[in-house]
């Protein structure tokens, strides 16, 4: 098994990833099968009516779980999302927002997860289950 990605590795990681870098994403925190990653406001972000919008969410959870992989599996690692489910609870209009990801379950050939975006003040926008398979796992490539 790798070693642990560094919150340091993750950041470096975190900038090669075209989504995060167009919107600005930042890590704001990695721990052992943990992430937060700050998404900015932008006007680039909003949809029609004004409020954010929901892919952006979702691209927040999916690579913040990715983070939150790494922090355990190591920055080689390269497991990829099969499942991602969102619940949208709020909207979010004009503002930015942090997600944050934690690993439930680390399995020899899935990972599950959830992530949650909130805004500023804590107010829930976003609720998410994601399920990885580890690539390289035993029947991965089924």
């Amino acid at each position: 098994m790798s070693e642990a990605a560094t919150a340091a590795e993750l950041a470096a990681l975190l900038a090669t990833v075209p989504v995060a870098r167009e919107h600005g994403f930042r890590l704001v925190s990695a721990a052992e099968g943990r992430c937060t990653v700050e998404v900015p406001f932008s006007p680039a972000i909003e949809r029609p009516g004004g409020v954010i919008a929901g892919p952006i969410f979702m691209a927040a959870a999916d690579v913040t779980m990715w983070l939150a992989i790494l922090s355990r599996l190591g920055a080689e690692d390269r497991s990829v999302t099969t499942h991602l489910d969102t619940t949208f609870v709020a909207a979010a209009r004009r503002e930015g927002f942090r997600c944050s990801a934690r690993v439930l379950r680390l399995g020899a050939r899935l990972v599950h997860g959830v992530a949650e975006c909130a805004a500023s003040g804590g107010r829930l926008l976003t609720y998410h289950t994601i399920t990885y398979v580890r690539s390289g796992a035993p029947d991965a490539a089924q």
